[in-house]
């Protein structure tokens, strides 16, 4: 009968034991977590004026770089038309030039043609008038008659009569002198190329509110 008391004991301790542990572990157990559920919120209608602004900003940047690339582009096409001014210029000036250095240049040959044909007889006629200076000259030294003096100033205007006229007929067998050519009136420079005006820089929308 005591026996039997003492395993009653022994299991009714046993099963508080059990319990007690069974809540313990129960205490330590955290409890689920549930995960909240947010929302979103509504997404916020931009007013009218606001609107506008993004357009217009968005227009503005469009503007900004279209205004760029015209900037260079004018650039571009000024460089390019002011090289092509200077190399016409140049171009014409040294048509010009060309030109007027083959003119004169056929003059000057042909003027040293015709000296050189003209030099020997300039030679025969100054030879001429030489000897009938040297046969004046001494046909009246020291004291001749009047008659020696007649005789001499015939013979002086015979000769140099006659040297003129053969010189003269000489020179016109040669053919007329070349004439020295009229240079032309220098080219006139054109106006330069006008610099393309820049246009219009754009300007930035007004932030509402402001």
């Amino acid at each position: 009968m005591k026996k039997k008391s003492l395993i009653a004991t022994a299991l009714l301790t046993s099963g508080l034991l059990l319990g007690t542990t069974a809540a313990a572990i129960a205490d330590e157990t955290p409890a689920p977590t549930t995960t909240p559920v947010t929302t979103p919120a509504p997404a916020k209608t931009p007013s009218p004026a606001q609107a506008a602004y993004k357009a217009a900003l968005a227009q503005y940047k469009i503007d900004v770089t279209n205004y760029r690339v015209a900037l260079v582009n004018n650039d571009i096409a000024y460089r390019a038309a002011m090289q092509k001014y200077w190399s016409d210029w140049t171009a014409t000036n040294k048509a010009y030039w060309a030109a007027w250095e083959a003119t004169i240049g056929t003059y000057r040959a042909a003027e040293a043609a015709y000296d050189a044909q003209i030099a020997p007889l300039q030679a025969t006629h100054k030879a001429a008038n030489d000897a009938a200076d040297a046969a004046f000259l001494s046909a009246t030294s020291g004291t001749p008659t009047t008659d020696q003096l007649d005789a001499a100033l015939k013979a002086f205007h015979t000769a140099t009569s006659a040297a003129d006229s053969t010189y003269k007929a000489a020179v016109a067998a040669l053919g007329p002198e070349p004439v020295r050519p009229v240079q032309p009136p220098l080219p006139v420079k054109p106006a330069a190329p006008v610099k393309p005006a820049d246009p219009a820089k754009p300007v930035p929308p007004v932030k509402p509110g402001k």
